[in-house]
């Protein structure tokens, strides 16, 4: 596989398990909504922003969306840290990239408060070069905004970069910031992805 100078990264699900947390979350607003919770769907609920998920669940009421959106982030606030920790091979990767000499970034759809409090619990904080949250762009992936930034705080060119995530937003983003895509697909899914450029089961192949 090509090497790049400069590695960005989604967050939840590629690098951290924090299945756990948003589960959790999941549950309580779905349960408050009148909404059934399917745990065979968890990828996909994680994948999905919230307010297309509020539309599709609960489509006849739109008004209530930020009080949903609010219930999530909120039980997901006091329920991050639950059973959190590094994927095994993201924390081989990590360690065998900064050995490299490779600059890091992450990426994220998660807020700031909630990336650095989990970042800060395992460790890895003084690991990435730039951290973009949610709400540090006017727009989330799948926009590429938030690539682009981490570029600029990491003084990366977009040739010598590599997007790595799970979902199709991830690559969404990694293109439309003129980067190298990569999806990592953890769980053997049936993910349609015609844009990523490379597509692997663990972060050991990068």
């Amino acid at each position: 596989m090509m090497r790049y100078g400069h590695y960005i990264f989604d967050f939840d699900n590629t690098l951290v398990d924090s299945r756990m947390g948003y589960e959790e979350a999941f549950i309580v607003a779905f349960k408050e909504y009148g909404i059934p919770y399917d745990p065979a769907l968890y990828n996909e609920y994680v994948r999905t922003p919230l307010n297309l998920m509020f539309s599709k669940y609960y489509p006849d009421s739109g008004s209530r969306y930020r009080e949903f959106a609010s219930l999530i982030t909120d039980t997901y606030k006091s329920t991050s840290l639950n059973g959190v920790g590094l994927f095994p091979d993201a924390e081989r990767c990590i360690e065998r990239l900064l050995e490299d000499g490779r600059s890091l970034g992450i990426v994220s759809n998660s807020y700031m408060e909630q990336i650095t409090e989990i970042m800060e619990r395992i460790g890895i904080t003084d690991k990435f070069a730039s951290v973009v949250g949610r709400d540090r762009v006017a727009f989330a992936k799948p926009d590429p905004e938030p690539v682009l930034l981490c570029l600029k705080e990491m003084g990366a060119s977009r040739r010598d970069s590599v997007m790595v995530g799970d979902s199709i937003n991830d690559v969404l983003a990694g293109k439309g910031a003129g980067l190298s895509t990569v999806l990592i697909n953890r769980y053997g899914e049936d993910i349609s992805c015609d844009d990523c450029d490379t597509r692997i089961g663990s972060l050991d192949e990068l």
